[in-house]
């Protein structure tokens, strides 16, 4: 799986001249990992020309500067200037010069022209962006430097083929370090359900455990805005609509209607199956068209884009009566509600996530990166080191987190707590758009989550509502790299696909269509778009990495 790198080196003579332009042919040709000392100039033989200490800190003899790039984060808007950078260049003598991307446009024409930074962060690179920036030659294949001067990353990699294989470009390789969080309600639960409790004790209602008792708490709801604490502009149901975060899938679920991609497939014992063409969908689609009709779903979730939706959700004081989310962001007034009750026999479950990276791809060395060994230094330190790996994830020590008497580390506060987030802007860590290292062991012997005794925190939660009512692991979807021809198909099918299934979904729920009427004309336009041809290219990716 490893290829050897290839040192170039410049003579004088004409001969050597071609001899040397031949190799660079080959290597691009043949996809050969880029040397060591990619783009530094220099042929000492040592790692980054001398500047890097193979151990300790700092990281580099002499300050220097690695450029970044990262796409914006609504909750971390200050991901440039964070505190946390300059805590880092003073261990280690790397300062890193980071461009936030807001514009996705932007982030495309960087894959487009090839200018890229020394480090791309996460910016959503999609599968064909790395394909041609590998075949191009742009990125450094990573696991030849994790095994020289990454020895946590190597290890964890390869004790974990799902994460290995889950990060692997189109052509075997690896090119880039995920972002690892492990913690058991992180990873066994996907959104939570909330919903305002101190508004259901106004009306003096319970929790609801029924799809009957939901809709009827919402209707009470509705019927008493402007009451109390109910503001008049209430949403009672607001979801990011066919969003996979924040969506509307765990009503599916709770009719057992099971969705874990939001291409809408799930996996049963290895077998990827659709789920958007399911006759069992419509009765939660006929569910939601009854509680749109009573006004207790409002139009804009089919066109609020995810700030709006961020920010609805967040309101202090909040607006929404009900909605789904991975935190809950009103911790002491919104309770955690489990899946609904259907009554049609079927067994109620939210969806989960797999033990996968979450993203991929958050740290990939370009080959004009000048110091590719300091770097992998710098991504084995957050791996390695608890103070830097947290301080660069979760945001400033004594602020964000911190540790107790016996040496643990734990939050002082976290995403529940917007108000906090916003305040504290300016120490907060890179989270999911940077590399980490949280796994098990991480969890077990580093970490005390504290949160577990915190109501209506996602770590309470989790031990307390949702733990014995999630899917299995083995039933989510999980996706391996696949050859640029595939991946254009796949992607052709999915964008059209979407488009339709978005737009019929929506009708159906608004009653601009009969469910039952436009059922079957619906599932045949699917499978005329190409739904069985799409559906057996997700079996081919998931097969790529499950089996």
């Amino acid at each position: 799986m490893q290829t050897k790198g290839k040192r170039f080196i410049v003579g004088m003579g004409l001969s050597l001249v071609l001899a040397v332009a031949g190799m660079a042919g080959c290597s691009k040709n043949t996809n050969e990992s880029p040397p060591t000392n990619a783009g530094s100039g220099n042929e000492s033989g040592l790692p980054d020309g001398g500047m890097t200490n193979l151990e300790g800190y700092p990281i580099t003899k002499e300050p220097i500067t690695i450029t970044a790039a990262v796409t914006y984060g609504s909750l971390r808007p200050e991901m440039d200037t964070t505190a946390i950078w300059k805590y880092v260049a003073e261990k280690t003598n790397i300062n890193l010069d980071i461009e936030i991307i807001k514009d996705k446009d932007k982030a495309d024409l960087m894959f487009a022209s090839g200018e890229f930074p020394d480090l791309i962060m996460n910016v959503g690179i999609n599968p064909n962006q790395m394909a041609n920036a590998v075949e191009g030659g742009s990125f450094v294949e990573m696991k030849p430097l994790l095994e020289k001067y990454a020895p946590t990353w190597n290890k964890f990699m390869e004790e974990n083929p799902l994460v290995y294989n889950g990060s692997l470009a189109p052509n075997g390789k690896l090119y880039s370090l995920p972002y690892i969080d492990f913690a058991p309600f992180d990873r066994n639960l996907r959104d939570q359900w909330i919903m305002m409790g101190n508004w259901l004790e106004e009306l003096n209602l319970p929790v609801p455990k029924t799809t009957e008792e939901f809709k009827n708490a919402l209707l009470a709801i509705k019927e008493n805005a402007g009451k109390g604490s109910i503001p008049a502009d209430v949403i009672p149901y607001y979801f990011y609509f066919d969003n996979y975060v924040g969506g509307q899938f765990d009503i599916y679920g709770s009719f057992g209607v099971y969705i874990t991609d939001p291409d809408y497939v799930v996996v049963e014992d290895g077998i990827v199956k659709d789920q958007s063409t399911n006759p069992a969908l419509k009765e939660p689609l006929k569910y939601l068209r009854e509680l749109y009709a009573d006004g207790l779903i409002p139009p804009e979730v089919f066109t609020d884009d995810f700030t709006t939706y961020a920010s609805k959700i967040s309101s202090n004081p909040p607006i929404v009566g009900a909605y789904h989310s991975y935190a809950n962001r009103q911790p002491e007034l919104g309770v955690p509600m489990g899946p609904l009750d259907s009554g049609n026999g079927e067994k109620p479950l939210l969806r989960s996530q797999a033990y996968m990276p979450g993203p991929a791809n958050t740290a990939i060395i370009t080959s004009k990166n000048k110091y590719p060994v300091a770097t992998v230094r710098l991504l084995e330190a957050i791996a390695a080191d608890t103070e830097l790996g947290l301080t660069v994830s979760r945001g400033t020590k004594g602020i964000v987190w911190d540790t107790d008497e016996d040496g643990k580390a734990y939050q002082i506060f976290w995403e529940e707590s917007p108000d906090l987030m916003a305040a504290n802007a300016g120490d907060l860590g890179m989270h999911n758009s940077f590399v980490a290292l949280k796994d098990q062991n991480f969890y077990e012997n580093v970490w005390k989550e504290k949160s577990y005794d915190v109501k209506n925190s996602r770590g309470w939660a989790y031990q307390n509502v949702y733990k014995d009512v999630v899917l299995p692991n083995a039933m989510v979807y999980v996706q391996g790299a696949m050859s640029q021809d595939d991946n254009n198909l796949m992607s052709q099918y999915k964008t059209d696909l979407t488009n339709y299934r978005k737009a019929m979904l929506a009708d159906f729920i608004t009653g601009k269509q009969d469910i039952d009427a436009a059922w079957d004309s619906y599932v045949e336009r699917m499978k005329q778009l190409g739904l069985d041809e799409f559906i057996k290219l997700k079996q081919k990716a998931y097969d790529a990495i499950a089996k």
